[in-house]
């Protein structure tokens, strides 16, 4: 009971022995005192309960992942699960097997939960025990252990330590034994791998033990190898002979596995049937075992601890975990061995019977499907070649109908590109003639003939490109996808344009990026899509006087190539403002409606897209994004 409350029922007292009498007062006393406990009751019932798992291996063991699997189904199932906390630590004892190892781990630990109320401790493995005896003095006295993943022989060394219960399990070697021996009745040898580890050698003294008394089969038992080795003496094994790897933490190279891991290496070289004396092994290329399976195991210790919990008294100290044959049917097979003589019992993994004998229904009735729908699947091909057809020549449609779509704006601009190839050949004869003139003079100017030259070569190179671009434009086909820089693209498509937007009274500002835009485009292609942008831009500002437009290149957050036209027109039209790429919708007394559809299917057979970013009544912006090379 708190001070607050004795001091409450104090107070509560003397009122009421001043009021009612010293007989009341004690009455009203008592019942504050029989209350509090049950208060306290309730409140320890909603207390977080804090469980630490203390594991002999490492958290990589495959033994204690299945355990750790098995604790976790138990806790994630009980009731008022988010009242139980599992904390799990790691001694890995088989690589760090010295004393000094251990006190450091139990120090460790007790600094750790120092502050902590641990209400039950875990432990799976042996090593784990005496750790977390000394834990519990430590940190938690009085705190149940519930000692899982050990043998009898390890319960009855800590029988005399209070507060201990078992969960026994049964890495049953002789079981296993007597299994690989109803299997392969004819064997005439039975192998044992074991490991160079402490833990190795304490399986193999215990192996020694286990199978002192056969008689009738030559046990022979193998250690001090390194992996290599093992893996050349399981290859050179007689196929009848009897294969048992128990653990091989450590070869005699010194170097270290888990055990499960350096199993599988060996057994898939092995010329011999494989066997195991852990679940963890099963699907490692083991043909079977018998043994206490580590999922059941970690169910059983969690189960317990449970119990524990929720009242010890009348617990039993000692379960056990069952037993079980466990066979992989695909080992099996691979040696050769008759699933026929596996004990009646036993479980039997990965069965795969056929596709016949476990679809056979399946198979037949998809078989009366496909005959009688055999006409339809004839009838759907031949209408899928009409189709393939029907886009074929909607493609080429589409193609014509992009070709007139680009003639039609090149009609629209010819004044505009004819002044274009007009004043560099204007430029051309203007400088021949002057050149003539040097030349007639004595002595002739050769240096300024040159320069003369020059003029003349690069104006005409400015008539061929001009010629180039057009040639490009008029084509009947596409030109094919190729790298193309998204500013020289510009650059080249406003030559065309740069005397029209001048007679449209059209002011262009380009804002092109200083690094080169690389895309895979057709670029016929790309100068169709700017060319409409921009005689559409300069038609939306027609009915104005002040006439800006913005041309620029640059990158997106998506690191795609943006290109973008600015005017600052009226904005888009109402009526087109839901869908601007509308085919056949336009605001142009003459026009087609057809541009900036096309331009959007450029844009997607390209993988980009084409979107008006804003439209207002001060101006719009469509940009074109493509991905990069």
């Amino acid at each position: 009971m708190t001070t607050t409350t004795l001091r409450k029922a104090g107070k509560v007292f003397l009122e009421r022995r001043s009021r009612f009498g010293l007989r009341v007062a004690m009455r009203i006393l008592l019942i504050v005192l029989w209350s509090c406990p049950a208060m306290a009751q309730g409140d320890d019932a909603s207390r977080q309960l804090r469980i630490l798992a203390i594991y002999s291996g490492a958290s990589t063991l495959a033994a204690n992942v299945a355990v750790a699997s098995g604790i976790a189904s138990v806790f994630s199932g009980a009731e008022r699960y988010s009242r139980y906390e599992v904390y799990g630590e790691y001694r890995d004892a088989q690589r760090f097997p010295s004393e000094v190892d251990a006190e450091r781990f139990v120090d460790a630990l007790a600094t750790k939960y120092r502050d902590q109320t641990i209400d039950v401790i875990l432990t799976i493995g042996p090593e784990a025990v005496p750790l977390a005896v000394d834990v519990r003095a430590r940190i938690a006295p009085g705190a149940p252990v519930v000692l899982g993943g050990i043998l009898d022989s390890t319960r009855e060394e800590f029988a005399k330590v209070e507060g201990l219960y078992a969960v026994v399990s049964r890495y049953d070697l002789r079981g296993t034994f007597e299994l690989a021996r109803q299997l392969q009745p004819n064997s005439k040898r039975a192998v044992i791998f074991t490991g160079s580890a402490v833990f190795d050698e304490r399986w193999k003294s215990f192996a020694e033990d286990g199978l002192s008394d056969v008689r009738d089969i030559e046990v022979d038992f193998v250690s001090g190898l390194s992996l290599q080795q093992f893996r050349d003496r399981a290859a050179a094994l007689d196929p009848s002979d009897i294969l048992i790897i128990l653990t091989i933490f450590e070869d005699a190279d010194g170097r270290r596995f888990v055990p499960a891991d350096a199993l599988a290496t060996i057994a898939e070289v092995s010329a011999a049937p494989t066997y195991g004396v852990y679940s963890s092994n099963i699907g490692r290329g083991v043909v079977g075992g018998s043994f206490s399976t580590f999922e059941e195991t970690g169910a059983a210790i969690a189960d317990k601890a449970l119990k524990i919990l929720e009242g010890p008294a009348g617990t039993n100290p000692t379960v056990e975990v069952p037993v079980s044959d466990v066979l992989d049917w695909r080992q099996l097979r691979r040696y050769g061995l008759d699933p026929e003589r596996r004990p009646p019992e036993s479980v039997l993994l990965y069965y795969d019977p056929g596709v016949w004998q476990r679809y056979r229904l399946q198979i037949i009735g998809a078989l009366a499907i496909i005959l009688l729908q055999s006409s339809t699947i004839v009838a759907l091909i031949v209408m899928d070649r009409r189709r393939r057809r029907s886009a074929e020549e909607l493609s080429r449609r589409r193609i014509e109908m992009a070709r007139l779509s680009r003639i039609a704006q090149l009609g629209e601009l010819s004044g505009a590109i004819a002044h274009e190839l007009n004043q560099p050949l204007t430029s051309i004869l203007a400088n021949a003639e002057a050149g003539s003139a040097l030349l007639a003079q004595d002595p002739p100017d050769l240096a300024e003939v040159g320069e003369v030259l020059r003029d003349i070569a690069e104006d005409d190179r400015r008539a061929a490109d001009v010629i180039v671009n057009l040639r490009r434009l008029m084509g009947s086909g596409a030109g094919g996808f190729e790298d193309a820089d998204l500013n020289k693209v510009v650059q080249s498509t406003l030559r065309l344009v740069s005397n029209e937007m001048l007679a449209r009274g059209v002011t262009v500002q380009l804002r092109l990026s200083r690094e080169p835009l690389m895309v895979k485009a057709d670029v016929q292609q790309l100068q169709q899509v700017l060319l409409n942008l921009v005689i559409n831009a300069a038609d939306a500002m027609a009915e104005q006087d002040n006439r800006q437009m913005t041309i620029s290149t640059g990158l997106d957050a998506l690191d795609r190539r943006v290109l973008s036209v600015a005017d600052n027109g009226p904005g888009l039209p109402e009526d087109l403002r839901d869908n601007p790429f509308k085919p056949f919708a336009t605001s142009k007394s003459q026009g087609m409606g057809l541009g900036l559809s096309i331009s959007q299917s450029i844009a997607e057979a390209h993988g980009g897209t084409l979107r008006f970013a804003s439209s207002t009544r001060d101006g719009a912006r469509i940009e074109l994004a493509l991905p990069p090379t």
